[in-house]
């Protein structure tokens, strides 16, 4: 709506400032002369014009909100690749979880010297390797929630690594965990670092809440029940770079 008109038309009469639609003045009644109308500011409109028009360029101008496109279409293209990123991740299996090698056989029956170690009473020292406990564990151990492809071990210094890989709907999940044989007192516990869906690292508090930690350590306990209960009798137990070291203690 443009601006009401400020000019103002004299009487010549009375010298009253009469409004410019005026024909005759509002104080005496004498006929107005239009003559002395002062000129409109003829500049004023056309800048107002002008501005009108740069609004509604500015207004219609299709790349107005580019930069709000492009925002959320970085945002889209960030999740899906942090979405790519996890699930590539997840199927992938730790480098340590193998097929084992058909020729190959192991070097010892891990399970018989497993118990026969905890049957005896003097002293006993016997490390395993980790291909023999991983061939003895592709004999007897199956995993759960899901078809069962194996089941691994992995030594570290310091380090025992177990896994379970099961197929989920078609795709070959692995889970592990990575723990320190510590002793609790007579017992001996496993204090859990680190847990993992594949190769995606998972919090250790998460993992527990979701119940990898059953998932995963829970067939190995299962398997070895009758032996767990005899762990007692380890004095120590060492794991090493591709082995582990089991001492007992002397029983009367």
């Amino acid at each position: 709506m443009p601006p009401p008109d400020s000019r103002k038309l004299t009487c010549t009469a009375c010298q009253h400032e009469n409004e410019i639609e005026r024909v005759y003045c509002h104080n005496c009644g004498e006929k107005l002369d239009r003559s002395l109308l002062p000129k409109a500011d003829i500049t004023k409109p056309s800048e107002d014009k002008a501005k009108v028009a740069r609004k509604v360029k500015k207004m219609m101008d299709p790349n107005r909100f580019n930069w709000w496109l492009n925002f959320k279409t970085l945002l889209l293209v960030e999740f899906l690749a942090v979405f790519v990123a996890v699930g590539y991740l997840i199927v992938q299996a730790p480098p340590f979880v193998v097929p084992l090698s058909k020729e190959k056989m192991p070097d010892i029956e891990v399970g018989e010297l497993w118990s026969e170690m905890l049957r005896q009473k003097p002293t006993v020292f016997i490390t395993f390797k980790e291909f023999d406990v991983n061939y003895f564990l592709s004999k007897t151990m199956k995993g759960g929630g899901g078809k069962s492809e194996g089941t691994f071990a992995h030594f570290e210094p310091g380090l025992v690594t177990v896994a379970t890989q099961r197929s989920v709907l078609g795709l070959s999940i692995c889970n592990s965990a990575s723990f320190t044989p510590a002793r609790d007192g007579v017992k001996w516990k496993a204090d859990v670092s680190r847990f993992a869906i594949g190769r995606l690292t998972v919090p250790v508090v998460l993992a527990k809440l979701i119940g990898l930690n059953s998932a995963t350590l829970g067939a190995f306990a299962q398997t070895f029940d009758k032996d767990i209960q005899r762990l007692d009798r380890l004095e120590k137990i060492e794991s090493g770079e591709g082995s582990i070291s089991f001492t007992t203690k002397p029983q009367q």
